[in-house]
């Protein structure tokens, strides 16, 4: 019978357990080494250089090619606070690129709003929705003189608009708009309890916003689905690195990021949108394939 030497046994022995190692560890490497090449080749596969079918989807719908892109990438459609796919979020290529649509933590025509009633000073104070829109907001001459608060309402960081309405970040970086009848050029007719002195009207705190960036952009990062603008077809995929809210912020004081609200009339959606115009995402971008 053949016998193997001892240097040959020794061999054998540390081949096998070469192979039980990766056998047992091939699903970690698998996981830690190529989430971010098992984005890019569901890319190729599906999304890169095809025409995006949005036959099937609601033709209502507002993001319809963005979910379309998620569908062709296996990201289903939903409303957690966490990356879209391996510890990634996933961006579409437009003119604004959204970081994500976060209703503030209260308005003026909240149920509750503990914030607001103390810095306000108020007591008993009832404001619906519709009425919110009507005072804060204008008639959208787009959309059939439909009542809305966005656009030309909206405030930027620091700077007061025409609606008399600013945006500010108080020492605990909670992102607040006030309103000051004083700076309304609209000459509209104002509740009492909004004359006087600048009322809180929106408050996002610092914990529940912290919560929604880094959640979302503080894993591993995000990619983007890039467009080719002579072919409009999505030709390229680009990686960022993760930022925290700290950043955010930051960039919010800068008003490279900002508020871009969608509220209107006749639907129950507060469309609180944060964005950024896509060359501030783009120079985030550290990779392309």
């Amino acid at each position: 019978m053949f016998k193997m030497s001892n240097e040959e046994d020794e061999i054998l022995d540390i081949c096998y357990a070469l192979n039980k190692f990766y056998i047992d560890n091939e699903n970690l490497i698998e996981e830690d080494l190529t989430d971010k090449q098992k984005i890019i080749e569901r890319f190729n596969k599906n999304i890169k250089n095809n025409k995006i079918d949005i036959s099937n989807l609601n033709a209502n719908h507002d993001g319809k090619e963005g979910h379309a892109l998620e569908k062709l990438m296996g990201i289903k459609h939903n409303a957690d606070n966490l990356p879209d796919l391996y510890g990634y979020e996933m961006k579409k290529d437009s003119a604004k690129i959204t970081f994500g649509d976060f209703s503030a933590l209260e308005y003026a025509f909240s149920d509750n709003k503990k914030y607001i009633n103390k810095e306000n000073n108020w007591e008993n104070i009832k404001m619906t929705r519709d009425e919110f829109i009507e005072v804060f907001g204008d008639k959208n001459t787009d959309k059939d003189d439909r009542p809305s608060w966005s656009g030309a309402c909206i405030p930027k960081y620091n700077k007061y608009n025409n609606c008399g309405q600013i945006f500010k970040i108080n020492e605990n970086n909670d992102l607040c708009i006030y309103y000051s009848e004083l700076e309304d050029k609209r000459k509209k007719n104002i509740p009492d309890y909004l004359k006087g002195s600048p009322k809180l009207i929106a408050i996002w705190t610092n914990d529940k916003l912290k919560n929604n960036i880094n959640n979302k952009f503080n894993n591993k990062g995000f990619f983007i689905c890039m467009k080719n603008k002579k072919t409009n077809l999505y030709e390229k995929i680009g990686f960022g690195k993760p930022f925290n809210f700290e950043f955010f912020i930051e960039k919010f004081k800068t008003n490279e990021i900002f508020f871009d609200s969608g509220m209107y009339k006749g639907n129950n959606r507060n469309y609180s949108q944060f964005r950024a115009n896509n060359n501030f995402w783009h120079k985030l971008i550290i990779e392309e394939y």
